[in-house]
């Protein structure tokens, strides 16, 4: 029986619920606006930059589901398919996150988002006729990846908050499974953030931030003959 949180739900600046961990204290997304985040760094940022129409996705921090719900809206919309990993250390009860109200913003995605919390851990389910989802309930630091990634979100909790995953050594991981020309997209812009996936391989873009944040951060796992740190 897999263990889970029910942390606290508060409103953001766009209308939009997030939650609070009770142990870090910390916003599993922003106070600007959960959707809008979720939308700007992780679709517009990250899918809409890969030009694919079956994607492989890994979500570093599963947390409510709100990054895999808008994902599977626009890949459904786009005609898209995609496999989509994630990685939760601490999963959260599908009672708090279907109190999030989530599922009402997007209108025929109720059902999906309800599964999505129901389906067993560690388990590949298919969803839809073009989405797959396999929730593993791990540390980064405990799991192997036995395949690679078009887009990897990186959404765990802030530097200050979780500094032990903003790490050289938890983006080298990550690097060696981030297919050619596939992107790391982050909320994080960060100086110690930027240098540690750099050191990692990656090749770095500071980009505009989401909501008036002012920037946030892709990196592209580039051949040698093209890499171009100076973003």
């Amino acid at each position: 029986m897999i263990n889970t949180i029910s942390p606290k739900i508060i409103q953001t600046e766009d209308g939009s619920a997030t939650i609070v961990h009770p142990v870090y204290g910390d916003t599993y997304h922003s106070l600007r606006g959960a959707v809008g985040e979720s939308e700007h760094v992780f679709i517009r940022n990250g899918l809409e930059r890969i030009g694919k129409k079956h994607l492989k996705i890994l979500e570093i921090g599963f947390g409510s589901g709100l990054n895999a719900l808008v994902t599977l809206k626009h890949i459904t919309e786009n005609r898209i398919s995609a496999e989509y990993h994630t990685v939760e250390k601490f999963p959260v009860s599908a009672e708090t996150v279907l109190k999030t109200g989530y599922a009402d913003i997007f209108p025929g995605y109720h059902d999906f988002f309800y599964r999505m919390h129901d389906c067993p851990w560690n388990e590949k389910t298919r969803l839809s006729e073009n989405f797959f989802l396999l929730k593993l309930h791990k540390c980064l630091s405990d799991t192997e990846f036995d395949t690679t990634f078009d887009v990897i979100y990186f959404d765990a909790f802030s530097p200050d908050t979780q500094p032990e995953l903003w790490t050289t050594e938890v983006f080298t991981k990550l690097f060696e499974c981030t297919e050619e020309n596939g992107i790391l997209t982050t909320y994080s812009s960060k100086g110690s953030v930027k240098q540690a996936l750099r050191n990692a391989g990656y090749t770095v873009k500071r980009l505009g931030g989401a909501l008036g944040k002012r920037h946030m951060l892709n990196a592209i796992k580039e051949s040698d003959g093209k890499k171009d740190n100076t973003g």
